[in-house]
């Protein structure tokens, strides 16, 4: 057979070089090298420009932001209180239906005053001292506006007032708690439906008259699962999502919205069922 001859200088491909791929290992490493520079830049500039790298604002602990809620809560109610029976019992203004025009007036501005402190109230409150002026305008608004409605007939009366502070406090109350296979919603939903059930049978069987049983009503159907929402939302971080640290005035004016609400719901239910429901009686 013909043997086939190789010159020395002529390269070997059946054998693998060595040298190729140590070049190659010792070309990777020197650009790896080469690009270590820039990649300390990268990581630097990342680090620099990471949300992270701001200042974090100062959280308060949950059970100071409660306190704060609960105490400003306290002092809304107890102020709006005294303002209601002091424009009830002390000052009575003589109005006859000539002068309704400027009850419709303070009606119309304090809604304005309301609704502005609204719009307002998102964006300002970061911000100090407008986030306490927003507050305290809504405050004040709320109050005019339930005097206002309220002053022909001058029924802001005492025991109102302390039906209003009741159904605060006890569906606060009862908004503590929730049992662990059932959600917030569907508690407040059986538990409203229960209290109605054994209400009505007791008002059917003693005969209750319409002006008791309708503003009752009223507070357990709406008014109570209200206040019991918003207790929730305050006090269980694992039912509902709660506030963030600098929403204590937000929670507090929800929580006084409500029971604002809830003395003039009754006002209206029982002036209602007075009028028409027991006049026939």
């Amino acid at each position: 057979m013909l043997s086939v001859t190789r010159s020395a200088s002529a390269p070997n491909f059946s054998v693998r070089s060595v040298v190729t791929y140590s070049s190659t290992s010792h070309f990777e490493a020197n650009h790896s090298v080469s690009d270590s520079p820039f990649s300390e830049v990268d990581r630097f500039v990342e680090a620099a420009t990471s949300i992270n790298r701001f200042p974090k604002r100062r959280k308060l602990s949950s059970c100071i932001f409660r306190t704060y809620v609960c105490l400003l809560l306290v002092i809304q109610v107890i102020l709006a209180s005294l303002q209601w029976l002091g424009s009830t019992y002390r000052w009575k203004p003589q109005l006859s239906a000539a002068n309704r025009g400027l009850s419709v007036l303070l009606l119309l501005i304090s809604w304005i005053n309301l609704t502005l402190a609204f719009m307002g109230f998102r964006r300002l409150q970061f911000t100090f001292p407008l986030n306490w002026i927003v507050f305290g305008c809504i405050f004040e608004s709320l109050t005019l506006l339930v005097v206002c409605l309220h002053i022909l007939e001058q029924d802001l009366t005492w025991p109102f007032v302390l039906i209003g502070i009741g159904v605060l406090v006890v569906y606060t109350l009862l908004g503590l708690w929730v049992p662990g296979f059932l959600t917030a919603n569907l508690w407040i939903l059986i538990l409203a439906s229960i209290v109605v059930f054994l209400v009505s049978t007791v008002a059917l069987s003693v005969r209750l008259q319409m002006r008791y049983y309708v503003p009752a009503s009223v507070c357990l159907v709406f008014f109570g699962p209200w206040t019991m929402y918003n207790s929730q939302k305050l006090f269980l971080h694992h039912k509902r999502s709660g506030y963030v640290a600098h929403q204590y005035l937000e929670a507090s004016a929800k929580m006084f919205i409500n029971y604002a609400f809830t003395v003039s719901g009754i006002i209206f239910a029982h002036r209602f069922s007075v009028d028409t429901l027991d006049a026939h009686s």
